[in-house]
């Protein structure tokens, strides 16, 4: 069951298109492949500024820093794209809508229990609360301040994802969903060889084996040192929208950020390289993997 049911119609045609969503859709899809990037960027509103007492060069740390620019040598024509522009300090796309602490706001927010209590002890619900151990904000924050950033941040990046997946469902019968992130190198030095990307199907919970076993050959033919739901099996996105059972199948891509980054710095460096494997993937990539996930 997908969290938003709105029919089917293209995202170009209806009138809730969001100016925080970078919509990259087919009119005419000739095959079933999304890709969506919930965590690269950027945007902060003046709302969130008020509130915040570290410095956003140091909370700038927590994005995903320009990893929609990977995807820019696949072509229009042969993949749909959602990218959100809001950054993930101000609104966590990857967490459940109900991922909430109660007590970061002068309110009552969410009534009975929150999801995701994991992640809520560490600070990083819907609403992250901490950055490399240090608090974002400087006092409660207000109850119309969660209203107002689920509501103009959050829903409509869900609502754009559920929407396009029902599409290509009904237009194909099943589809390919690509959940794209980066991961610091340093949440990786328990590998004695750090992996290049980490691949999560939710411990074959949202996709077939044969599927994930497929992308992690793609990139293993590029020299590239690949995991499987290790250390990450998938957010909420790939939990919460991947059924192999209805058609579904959602695979999250972690990137080692070392690969195209200075981490420290945030400075871009060699992406042309995974651009180009990128390009190489998913230009292509369809109908052919139907037999090969079955």
């Amino acid at each position: 069951m997908l969290y938003y049911t709105f029919g089917f119609e293209l995202i170009n045609e209806i009138n809730y298109r969001n100016n925080m969503v970078i919509y990259s859709i087919r009119k005419n899809p000739k095959n079933p492949v999304l890709i969506t990037v919930p965590h690269s960027g950027s945007f902060y509103p003046e709302l969130f500024k008020k509130y915040i007492k570290l410095d956003l060069d140091k909370i700038r740390k927590i994005e995903d820093y320009q990893s929609d620019k990977i995807l820019k040598l696949i072509k229009k024509e042969n993949v749909d794209i959602l990218i959100a522009k809001c950054s993930r300090a101000v609104v966590d796309l990857n967490r459940s809508r109900k991922s909430i602490d109660n007590d970061m706001f002068n309110g009552v927010v969410i009534i009975g229990q929150p999801d995701e209590k994991k992640m809520l002890s560490y600070g990083l619900g819907v609403f992250p609360k901490i950055i490399s151990n240090k608090s974002i904000f400087k006092t409660k924050l207000s109850i119309s301040y969660s209203k107002k950033m689920l509501e103009e941040y959050y829903d409509p990046f869900h609502k754009s994802l559920s929407k396009q997946l029902e599409f290509l469902l009904k237009k194909f019968g099943f589809c390919y969903h690509f959940d794209l992130h980066t991961m610091p190198s340093k949440a990786l030095k328990h590998f004695k060889i750090k992996p290049d990307i980490v691949l999560g199907n939710n411990f074959g919970k949202s996709s077939s084996e044969n599927l994930i076993n497929d992308i992690k050959n793609r990139f293993e033919k590029f020299g590239l040192k690949v995991e499987i739901n290790n250390p990450y099996a998938g957010g909420y996105i790939t939990r919460h929208y991947g059924n192999p059972l209805v058609g579904i199948e959602t695979i999250q891509i972690e990137i080692n950020r070392s690969l195209y980054m200075d981490e420290t710095n945030l400075k871009i460096h060699n992406i042309d390289y995974l651009q180009k494997i990128f390009s190489e993937i998913f230009n292509n990539f369809g109908y052919s993997q139907r037999e090969a996930a079955e």
